[in-house]
């Protein structure tokens, strides 16, 4: 089990730290991980529910595993103190990571409410410990949007994928984020993607165009011509347009 930063974090609590302690003790010592966590998430603290929210996100990661999140019955509690995460102030000595953490607590619960909060989180990105979630949680959030999706959101997500300035990996996540997507806005900045010349955000553009096969089935077809045989996601693609036909 990790906590990120806030396993070195000092708190000016001491009962605070304890919980948050409790939370890092190896199995055999016979731990109350849970009881420590809502302690946590209830205290009113930005450090200690940040605590409890990057604990809820480690908890989410080993549910990939099959084993379930054993806290999902508090999601709706953790989507509330995430939010209060997000509308506050930032911890300075944190540089990110609260906001990071409140980011990855929601990333399979956002919902399509959360979008304008996102969005902001979104715009203070600057290549810090934040990227990775806020796109997370908005690829969530975008899923949960009935088409039109947020407009604000999905023009963020388009811009920084279309950023030249910014890492390709960090562009690649955004525009891969645009597939939950499947508004005509995001149609249109899908087929600005597959006209760059890199792989990684042809890819991201033409999967969003899966859903707008009527618009731009040629332009599919004319990229899966242009790709090598072995492209990632590339079957993906090739799937959708023999289902269609189907």
């Amino acid at each position: 089990m990790t906590l990120a930063y806030w396993e070195r974090h000092r708190f000016d609590d001491l009962a605070v730290a304890a919980d948050r302690d409790e939370l890092l003790k190896p199995a055999d010592q016979n731990p109350d991980p849970y009881a420590a966590f809502l302690n946590l998430l209830r205290s009113g603290r930005r450090d200690a529910v940040c605590t409890a929210l990057e604990y809820f996100h480690c908890q989410d990661r080993q549910a990939r595993w099959g084993f379930g999140n054993p806290l999902d019955e508090y999601a709706a509690e953790v989507l509330d103190r995430a939010r209060w995460v997000l509308r506050g102030t930032p911890l300075p000595e944190a540089r990110g990571q609260d906001r990071a953490s409140a980011l990855w607590a929601i990333q399979n619960h956002a919902e399509a409410a959360d979008a304008p909060l996102i969005t902001a989180a979104l715009r203070a990105v600057n290549g810090d410990v934040v990227d990775d979630g806020a796109v997370s949680a908005a690829a969530q959030c975008l899923y949960a949007c009935d088409p039109p999706e947020d407009f604000e959101l999905v023009a963020q997500l388009g811009a920084m994928a279309l950023d030249e300035d910014r890492p390709l990996r960090v562009r690649a996540a955004c525009a891969s984020a645009l597939a939950s997507a499947e508004s005509d806005q995001a149609a249109d900045i899908a087929v600005r993607l597959t006209d760059l010349p890199e792989l990684e955000l042809q890819l991201a553009g033409a999967l969003v165009l899966t859903a707008h096969l009527d618009a731009h089935r040629p332009l599919l077809e004319r990229l899966l011509a242009t790709w090598p045989s072995n492209t990632p996601q590339a079957d993906d693609i090739r799937d959708a347009l023999e289902e269609d036909d189907a």
